[in-house]
């Protein structure tokens, strides 16, 4: 620890961020969050957690702290495709006694960064880092502005968890946006919106897609998705073009007669985009900052919880070994792989249907009739069951047939 700061910072108090600070910080290393944003605050998101998300928080021993918030206890998500057809993702039928979750992210991530803080690790937010110190090849601390004042912070390891835009992956160079799929999301809250309960609602357009997901409070959180060419080539405000877009919806239209929107629209965009590498000589990158591809298929918190649970041992192993080198920190890649690769297939392949209409009302007719192709589907998409299962050419064979 000579001449460091800290053994860890983490750029980002967003949960794969507070995740990976607090269980570090058990295990009794010298951690520090910086996040620019004042806590709490909203984050442009679904606000859902799926299945194996609601799962991994229960595991983190928080159902209680949830239930007190208000989470909403979402069964399924009934997907609509664009000629009508429809199917229901029902999670308690694909793995009884399960369930996602609806919560606004202003409590959810205040609630993972109060345990990071309550578990022994260092919070500062209005912490805005501005550039990383790299020394012979290795990341070895940031400069930031800390409320407003100029710093240099060091540390062996630095945890990249500041979402999309991070600094840590843009200034290491790391950031690669896909060609396909270029969307970008608008969300924001409505209060009365008729018509949910039980389940969330995804619905597909020839002009984009529309979800609406439950929360605390009676609040729901309506997203609307579009080409990110269409949101840049619009001559209305973003205000106009999200109503606009949900309006040509007509089950989402229905739903939001009487609503009322509270607060702003947030957006993001374009979604999709990765990092050539997630670890490096002193650092790693977790959560949205490694990867992220669209959140259609809702597993975005749920990684990010997943990736903070795979990165932590890593760490704490090279902590321990005094190594804090790619190689050391390699473990941590492999490990993702495991974990995602096979959902990452499963969550391009959506998107390849989502951009057919045709095929998605083909397929979302079968789904519809066929409760055993549709079990599948819903606990591979609720992060239930292995992804592989709905990538092998049986269910595929079975789902697509006439």
């Amino acid at each position: 620890m000579t001449g460091f700061d800290a053994e860890v910072i983490i750029v980002g108090g967003g949960p794969a961020g507070s995740v990976t600070a607090a269980l570090l910080a058990e295990r009794g290393r010298h951690v520090l969050i910086l996040d620019k944003a004042r806590f709490p605050r909203h984050k442009a998101c679904s606000e859902y957690v799926n299945p194996a998300g609601a799962r991994l928080l229960a595991d983190l021993g928080l159902e209680g702290e949830l239930a007190a918030l208000g989470a909403h206890r979402v069964e399924g998500m009934l997907i609509h495709a664009p000629g009508g057809h429809r199917f229901l993702a029902d999670f308690d039928a694909a793995a009884p006694g399960l369930h996602a979750l609806g919560l606004s992210r202003i409590r959810l991530d205040a609630l993972l960064l109060d345990r990071a803080a309550a578990a022994g690790a260092a919070v500062y937010d209005r912490a805005h880092v501005r550039d990383l110190i790299v020394e012979d090849g290795a990341v070895r601390g940031v400069r930031a502005a800390v409320r407003g004042s100029q710093e240099t912070i060091r540390a062996p390891l630095i945890v990249g968890a500041d979402g999309h835009h991070g600094v840590v992956s843009r200034a290491l160079g790391l950031d690669v946006h896909p060609r396909w799929p270029r969307r970008t999301g608008f969300v924001a809250h409505y209060r009365g919106v008729t018509g949910l309960d039980r389940w969330g609602e995804m619905h597909v357009a020839r002009h984009g897609y529309a979800g609406m997901a439950p929360l605390e409070n009676g609040l729901t959180n309506v997203a609307f998705v579009a080409a990110s060419d269409a949101v840049a080539a619009r001559q209305e405000s973003v205000e106009d073009f999200f109503t606009i877009g949900l309006s040509a919806i007509p089950e989402v239209a229905a739903k939001l007669v009487g609503a009322e929107r509270v607060g702003s629209i947030r957006g993001v965009g374009p979604m999709s985009r990765r990092a050539r590498r997630v670890v490096g000589d002193g650092y790693l990158l977790a959560g949205d900052a490694a990867s992220f591809l669209d959140p259609f298929t809702g597993e975005g918190v749920s990684e990010a919880l997943r990736g903070a649970m795979l990165a932590a041992p890593v760490i704490d192993a090279a902590l321990r070994s005094g190594d804090v080198s790619a190689r050391s920190l390699a473990p941590y890649r492999a490990e993702r792989r495991r974990a995602f690769a096979a959902k990452r297939q499963v969550a391009w392949l959506v998107q390849a249907f989502i951009d057919n209409p045709g095929l998605m009302d083909y397929a979302t007719a079968r789904l519809a009739s066929r409760d055993r192709e549709a079990s599948t589907l819903a606990g591979v998409l609720g992060g239930l069951s292995p992804a592989g299962h709905a990538l092998s050419p049986r269910f595929l064979a079975r789902l697509l047939r006439p």
